[in-house]
């Protein structure tokens, strides 16, 4: 993260907080977030959530600093429980920067990435159907590090069971083969 650069909407506090090495004190960033979103929302200023996001992803959740990089993952998600039904809208975003966390060596940053996605999937529900074959690769590369003992096997079982859980629900909307079919034919 480069301290020069306006992070703004986000204030300073919350920026050093949601670096900082203590989880509370990054959760409080995060509801602070979770806040300033919701305002947005309210006010249906779309570019400034689209900043926030950006901001989370490219200096925090993208950052080689672990606490960072943690503390973007628990912004995102504070976003996307913001965006509430809207989160759909925003899935890409939201959910890209996690990815490469689930092959990272720190298990710890593996399991926020899980609990982040866990957030994320909890919320947007069956629109993360269109994201499938990335969140399926990710739930396996989570696999693959919890069968090695890297993963907190908590985090991805709770990520695991919400996903498919949405998958479930979801079955009921058209177009769910299609999707289906496209990522197996990919394979």
């Amino acid at each position: 993260m480069s301290a020069e650069r306006d992070l703004s909407p986000l204030a300073p506090g919350v920026v050093r907080a949601l670096s900082d090495k203590l989880y509370e004190k990054r959760k409080v960033a995060a509801l602070e977030i979770e806040k300033l979103v919701r305002e947005f929302v309210a006010q249906a200023k779309t570019s400034q959530i689209k900043h926030v996001i950006q901001i989370l992803s490219e200096e925090f959740a993208l950052s080689l600093h672990p606490h960072s990089r943690k503390g973007g993952l628990i912004g995102l998600a504070a976003c996307s429980i913001a965006l509430g039904k809207d989160s759909g809208l925003y899935l890409k975003e939201l959910i890209e920067p996690m990815l490469p966390c689930f092959n990272d060596a720190d298990s710890r940053l593996q399991y926020y990435a899980c609990e982040a996605l866990y957030n994320i999937v909890k919320v947007a529900r069956g629109s993360v159907l269109p994201h499938f074959d990335v969140l399926f690769d990710g739930l396996m590369q989570a696999a693959h590090m919890s069968w090695l003992g890297c993963v907190d096997p908590s985090g991805l079982w709770l990520l695991s069971k919400y996903f498919f859980l949405s998958l479930t629900i979801a079955s009921q909307i058209e177009g769910l083969v299609v999707i289906l079919g496209s990522w197996v034919e990919g394979w």
